[in-house]
């Protein structure tokens, strides 16, 4: 996947007038992932074009008013109306034409983006860029720098006139600035919430006592209104951590590179098939290369509980050359999966680190989940059990029991490893739209 990202400023359109709005007229052209999501067709002319002419104030103002929810807060399960207002780029347009774009938090390194063409009977101009397959997703410097770059842009162009702005962007700054302010200002934002609104909750209470990388961890799946009860289990589950057995991370070596030319998946996937490679185990016997590798952490004793916050699956605790895991499973199979992706969470994690395995759509913990499936049910060790006719739902039972995981790992493993299966059905979530017409905004 081509990651580029690229706002390009084609000379300003109007010199003479004081109007900041009007000063802010630019030629502009939006490419993203090797799509020019600004090409377009005049409804009138008919002529088409790879960029548009608008005013970059409306725009700036926007990414100044929201600059931490609309980077830093990922997809939840259940996508709001308010969310999409507050990722889409062209909900603050005020009316200028602009294309349905929107962007998100893929996690600490990357941003997803997506977009789409509607017919806007009010606008002089059709987009043509058609909505991908899967989001963009792009490094998060490049982002950054790119829409920094724009907002600094037009303050240069427009002064004191767009006070608006630089009241906005002068707050962003100077949270930027300040290494305390600025970890605030990214936790606020991974909720959507505004840092700078003072009826907004004080997240430093509910973050107290939790190491910062888990509140993050946590923030990227779990609801606002759930946060304080969520911060007392955190609070109590870290302690108990701190006593569990640890993983042994000496023969691991290092994960495989997240490409994010890649899908995330990928990254976990090849990670597994490193770490079965520099073990000594059969990769036909995960069940047993599993007991090896983890040992305590996906016995009972691993387990803070049957029940935690939803979508909350796993604590991990990194140290020097180990980890200590902890699960929030109610079932043998289920706690085997929850402990590798939490394994993987701990791998990738820095020396000291506390992180939390979770549902979240972000690169990280989809790699993990990746992982988790490669090392419970390894694709290899699949392809030598099936027939030329392959797996029914009885095959794939006896398989999960075998190897004592989901039976919904090894089917999915299974098809992904191109082995038919009869009488399985699989499901296949739908995508989550972020872009949707414009009557819904």
């Amino acid at each position: 996947m081509n990651s580029e990202f690229a706002f390009k400023r084609d000379g300003w359109l109007n010199s003479s007038v004081n109007d900041a709005e009007a000063r802010a007229f630019v030629r502009l052209s939006i490419s993203i992932g090797g799509t020019q999501i600004s090409r377009n067709v005049s409804k009138r002319g008919g002529g088409e074009s790879s960029a548009i002419n608008t005013s970059l104030l409306p725009l700036s103002e926007f990414l100044a008013a929201n600059w931490w929810s609309l980077l830093y807060e990922p997809v939840r399960p259940t996508i709001s109306d308010a969310f999409r207002i507050r990722h889409r780029l062209d909900s603050g347009m005020r009316g200028y034409a602009f294309p349905a774009l929107a962007l998100w938090s893929g996690g600490e390194s990357t941003i997803f983006a997506d977009w789409s063409s509607f017919d806007n009977p009010f606008s002089a101009l059709s987009f043509l860029a058609t909505h991908p397959e899967e989001p963009a997703q792009v490094q998060r410097d490049t982002v950054e720098i790119a829409l920094l770059d724009l907002i600094e842009a037009v303050l240069e162009r427009t002064g004191s006139s767009a006070s608006d702005l630089f009241l906005a962007w002068e707050r962003v700054r100077q949270s930027i600035a300040n290494p305390d302010e600025l970890a605030y200002c990214r936790a606020a934002g991974r909720l959507g919430l505004d840092p700078y609104d003072p009826d907004a909750p004080d997240l430093s209470v509910w973050a107290a006592g939790v190491p910062e990388t888990l509140f993050a961890d946590i923030s990227e799946i779990v609801e606002v209104n759930d946060l304080p009860k969520t911060s007392e289990w955190l609070r109590e589950s870290d302690a108990r951590l701190k006593l569990f057995p640890e993983i042994n991370f000496n023969y691991f070596g290092n994960p495989a590179a997240d490409d994010l030319n890649d899908p995330a998946w990928m990254a976990g996937h090849a990670s597994a098939e490193l770490l079965h490679a520099r073990t000594s185990v059969s990769i036909e016997r995960p069940r047993r290369a599993i007991d090896e590798i983890l040992g305590s952490a996906i016995s009972r004793e691993g387990e803070i509980g049957e029940r935690g916050p939803d979508g909350v699956s796993a604590l991990a605790q990194r140290l020097t050359t180990s980890a200590r895991i902890g699960t929030v499973a109610r079932s043998a199979r289920q706690r085997r999966f929850r402990a590798c992706t939490a394994t993987y969470i701990a791998w990738t994690a820095m020396d000291g680190d506390e992180r939390a395995a979770t549902d979240a759509s972000t690169r990280r913990q989809q790699a993990s989940r990746a992982f988790a499936a490669e090392m419970l049910a390894p694709q290899k060790a699949l392809l030598a059990r099936a027939s030329s006719t392959g797996f029914d739902g009885e095959d794939i039972e006896q398989l999960a029991g075998e190897f004592i995981c989901p039976f919904e790992t090894v089917a999915w493993q299974a098809y992904r490893a191109g082995i038919p299966l009869r009488g399985v059905e699989l499901t296949f979530n739908s995508r989550a739209n972020v872009v949707t017409s414009q009557a819904s905004l």
